[in-house]
């Protein structure tokens, strides 16, 4: 057995060690498991990395314990990568053993909530195995916000998920080449003027053989297999062709908000990038607003950090976007500076201003904590007459969302009723 097919902390198969040998064994009659540990990048920033080497350690052993590889089976056994293992076994018992490892986890560790996610997919024959891990990977991933079941099966709904994922890869260069992505522009509201005081850029996907693609479909997909930055600078080069454009014709303009993935940073120079969009179409900086959501991890905070300094040094407004979607809010507050916060009302559905206390008050302490740290508040996700009404009672400084009007060209924004605050580039 070469020693680059065993995974050096557990002992165990390494991905490549996985793909050789189970390609000589038929997929008749197995199962393929994937499972994934929660939250595990927190458990290493609480305990520290060397009892996370421990815990998997740990859980490669009792793995290893409950699918035994010997000659009476053909189970196998892998870690592909940080917390993700990977076991082939006979599917008869894949269920039960499942529920075996997450009792034995539990019970190594009663005063740690520690779950195991698995994601069970039956191969068929003559199927590439590096497929079936996708499909079990896919099952597994599922669940991932669902913390009432442990383990989830592949089924075709997830296929044509897959299928997708896969499109939205092969097709992105042509999408932005072809202008199948476009961007449009939803109005940001000054609660005290009622007046249009500025817009968020928003992408769409209009493809000619899929329809409309949902950013709720192409964004993940693209940050999971790092393409974001592309998608965020055709982006910006969009707004900045349509700033240009009005400029050019004397037309006003309001400031424009813009978003970045956190993976921006790793990937590619993106101040750079959006420096060279500005400068090219004479935008002053004023006119142009950084979005970064909360969705921040803790490996980030060095360049992130540095990058949102940078933007802020060089004059860019940078907002924290999604603030409340999470858990780790505070944490993000605490260690990164932030000019607006936006708040985001999903909560809110539904939200009755006689009967909601506790959403009442977690809003208003929020806008309160955000004041104090010098922060303004921006509410997005605001539908009803309701929720406007509290929002301005309780001093948002702003708002947005399909109440006030969905994304829109640009042109058509600017012909609203509403109003808008003009602003002289």
């Amino acid at each position: 057995m070469y020693c680059l097919d065993i995974d050096s902390l557990t002992g165990i198969l390494t991905r490549g060690g996985f793909i050789s040998r189970a390609g000589n064994i038929s997929p008749a009659g197995m199962a393929v498991i994937w499972f994934n540990l929660d939250n595990f990048k927190m458990f290493n920033k609480r305990f520290g990395f060397d009892r996370g080497d421990e815990i998997l350690k740990e859980i490669a052993m009792i793995l290893g314990s409950i699918f035994p590889s010997d000659d009476s089976n053909h189970n196998l056994l892998a870690r592909f990568s940080d917390d993700n293992f990977v076991v082939f076994t006979e599917w008869t018992m894949a269920e039960a053993n499942i529920e075996s490892v997450q009792e034995y986890l539990y019970s190594l560790h009663e005063n740690v909530t520690l779950r195991l996610r698995a994601g069970i997919y039956f191969p068929s024959e003559s199927e590439d195995i590096r497929l079936s891990c996708d499909r079990a990977k896919l099952a597994c991933d599922s669940i991932r916000k669902n913390h009432s079941i442990s383990s989830c099966m592949f089924h075709d709904g997830m296929s044509r998920e897959l299928a997708l994922q896969q499109y939205i890869l092969d097709t992105l260069d042509a999408a932005l080449t072809h202008e199948y992505i476009t961007v449009l522009y939803q109005p940001i509201v000054r609660l005290s003027t009622g007046k249009i005081c500025g817009a968020e850029a928003l992408a769409r996907w209009n493809d000619p053989e899929a329809g409309i693609i949902s950013p709720a479909k192409f964004i993940p997909t693209l940050e999971k297999y790092r393409e974001i930055h592309k998608l965020d600078i055709y982006a910006m080069k969009r707004v900045c062709s349509d700033y240009m454009t009005r400029i050019k014709e004397g037309l006003p303009v309001i400031p424009v908000s813009v978003n970045l993935s956190r993976l921006d940073f790793e990937l590619c120079d993106i101040i750079h990038e959006i420096e060279l969009a500005m400068t090219l179409s004479s935008l002053p900086r004023s006119m142009m607003n950084i979005e970064i959501t909360e969705s921040i991890n803790d490996e980030d905070m060095t360049v992130l950090n540095l990058g949102i300094e940078r933007f802020r040094a060089l004059g860019y407004e940078v907002w924290m976007d999604d603030f409340g979607s999470g858990y780790s809010s505070l944490n993000v507050l605490k260690d990164y500076s932030f000019d607006t916060i936006k708040f985001d009302m999903k909560f809110l559905h539904g939200f009755d201003v006689n009967k909601s206390e506790k959403a009442k008050y977690i809003i208003s302490s929020n806008l309160e904590m955000a004041r104090l740290m010098g922060m303004q508040a921006l509410a997005e996700g605001v539908e009803t007459p309701e929720q406007l009404e509290y929002l301005r009672s309780i001093g948002f400084d702003k708002a947005q969302g399909y109440y006030f009007g969905r994304p829109m060209k640009l042109d058509e924004l600017f012909a609203l009723e509403r109003g808008i605050e003009i602003v002289n580039a």
